[in-house]
């Protein structure tokens, strides 16, 4: 018994530094005055007690289950460079194409976060559930794209090329370095010009960006998603937890709804196939850009509430279109062109519903109660 209460003790102590610095001497103190508890039963008792109350405070249960995320996540990114050493014959010329984007996309995964936290971009993730579960969510997704590419090239066999058909080393070498260029390009940007405006260095890296996406669409993309993950979860997001919960249920919808009309081979054809996945997309995101300008409120000056409302909107809108592109492309890869026009559509939407949330500010339900069958009016 004595050694489970040094046990207990110590994992007390040990769990005291992940709370927050006004919680940590409170945890201390319960560590304290164990020793004032009789030693057996009574003191392991009181040792249990205050190590559950740590872990609660410390909301252990929902990090364990976020970090068992991220290892599911870690075992769906080895699970597709497996497939694409192993499973995609060597004779097929888009082997080795497979093979660079599936490691791109999996450094993505592990370098970016890295290289964010460092340079406070993206930050920690957010405090709250909704923040944790699309980052999961999202990150699975990206890899699901990812084994999803390898199968459907599997699947085509040798003559049946997907891409180019060919691999050339000098276009992903070029690709390799000008994604290299667009991830050093804000630091190099901010120290050869201390001065320089936010405007010039997005527009610079943006550029850079522009330059690699000619040369390597899908490593761009699956890298512009990851990024645009990571921002949208992260404690600096401009995007609230319900904002973008609303976001990225709408475009999940939105998602089944387009699977749905290609599902139903309703003989629409590409071009008909377009202007109802933009449409879907239009009507989605500004219903989302809508409810998440709506909800926004805690600002005084009526003109910043109104130009807060019209960004949460675009936003809204912006992650709904992703999420319905990254679903669409993950069941349906040769669809991928999903992943640009879900954004943009959804930008637009969103843009929209905003402003209509800016313009027509919700009415708040008129203060009182019900009594008796009457409703009884408040000050």
């Amino acid at each position: 018994m004595e050694r489970m209460t040094r046990l207990l003790a110590g994992l007390l102590g040990n769990t005291a530094r992940v709370l927050p610095p006004a919680r940590r001497q409170w945890a201390e103190a319960i560590q304290a005055e164990a020793g004032q508890v009789p030693a057996g039963w009574r003191q392991l008792h009181w040792l249990a007690g205050g190590l559950w109350l740590v872990a609660r405070e410390a909301n252990m249960a929902r990090k364990i289950v976020y970090w068992l995320g991220l290892g599911v996540v870690a075992a769906a990114a080895a699970w597709a460079i497996w497939l694409s050493w192993r499973t995609v014959p060597t004779a097929d010329p888009e082997s080795v194409t497979d093979r660079v984007r599936i490691l791109v996309g999996a450094s993505a995964l592990l370098v970016l976060p890295w290289a964010g936290r460092r340079s406070g971009l993206f930050g920690p993730v957010g405090s709250g559930i909704t923040p944790r579960l699309v980052r999961v969510a999202g990150c699975a997704a990206v890899c699901g794209l990812g084994v999803s590419i390898v199968h459907l090239d599997r699947n085509a066999g040798i003559n049946g090329i997907l891409g180019s058909g060919t691999i050339s080393w000098p276009r992903e070498i070029a690709g390799l370095a000008l994604l290299g260029a667009v991830a050093a390009m804000p630091p190099v940007t901010r120290t050869l010009r201390p001065h320089a405006d936010t405007g010039a260095v997005w527009r610079s890296t943006g550029l850079a960006a522009t330059a690699a996406f000619a040369v390597m669409p899908v490593q761009v993309l699956t890298v512009l998603y990851v990024a645009g993950i990571l921002a949208a979860t992260s404690r600096r997001s401009p995007l609230p937890s319900t904002a973008l919960a609303i976001g990225t249920i709408t475009g999940l919808a939105t998602g089944m709804i387009i699977y749905g009309v290609l599902t139903t081979k309703a003989g629409l054809g590409l071009t008909g196939f377009l202007i109802v996945s933009v449409i879907a997309f239009l009507v989605a995101a500004a219903t989302a850009g809508v409810a998440a300008g709506w909800l926004l409120s805690g600002i005084a000056d009526p003109q910043e509430l109104r130009a807060r409302r019209a960004r949460q909107g675009l936003l809204a809108g912006a992650t709904a279109g992703a999420a319905g592109g990254l679903l669409i492309t993950v069941i349906f890869v040769g669809l991928g062109f999903m992943m640009i026009i879900g954004p943009l559509a959804g930008a637009a939407g969103g843009a929209l519903g905003g402003a209509v949330a800016a313009a027509h500010p919700r009415k708040s339900p008129p203060r009182g109660s019900w009594a008796a069958g009457m409703f009884v009016s408040g000050p």
